[in-house]
């Protein structure tokens, strides 16, 4: 089925999410754009998901609460995402992730490769988590924050 994306930032997440979208559908379209394009004078279909595809989380949020717009979630094929875990809209979960059952993502989040985040996890709006991160169960990242590759977040802390 082919959908319609736009990316609003074509650095190095930007590149990443495009790479994950047409793993999800290489008949999948993307469109980028940034404040240097000035999206508010062009003519974007309203129809296209947007993914903000920035990894600073506090650019990131900013985007989110000024463009009006349909933001869609993506998840790379290899990742696997429990039923019964809960995703925020405009999250991107990448190659091998692991979300257990009964986490819960909020919006805008960054779920790198190779990330695990265990079972009635919290992780809070606007988190990124770079490659290899761990979450264990019960555990809370509040929001904002950003997990440096491989860092453990046990589940007794909030982050």
């Amino acid at each position: 089925m082919n959908n319609k994306y736009l990316i609003y930032g074509k650095g190095g997440h930007g590149k990443v999410v495009e790479d994950t979208v047409y793993q999800l559908d290489a008949t999948n379209t993307v469109e980028y754009f940034d404040d240097a394009s000035n999206p508010y004078n062009q003519n974007y279909e309203v129809a296209a998901k947007l993914i903000i595809g920035i990894g600073n989380n506090e650019v990131r949020k900013r985007i989110a609460e000024t463009v009006k717009h349909c933001f869609a979630t993506i998840i790379h094929p290899t990742a696997y995402v429990s039923p019964t875990a809960v995703i925020g809209e405009g999250t991107v979960i990448l190659a091998n992730a692991v979300v257990q059952a009964d986490a819960k993502i909020g919006k805008h989040c960054i779920i790198n490769a190779n990330v695990t985040v265990d079972h009635d996890a919290i992780v809070e709006d606007y988190v990124c988590t770079y490659p290899a991160a761990y979450v264990a169960g019960f555990a809370r990242i509040t929001e904002g924050k950003t997990l440096k590759p491989g860092q453990v977040v046990w589940k007794s802390e909030v982050f």
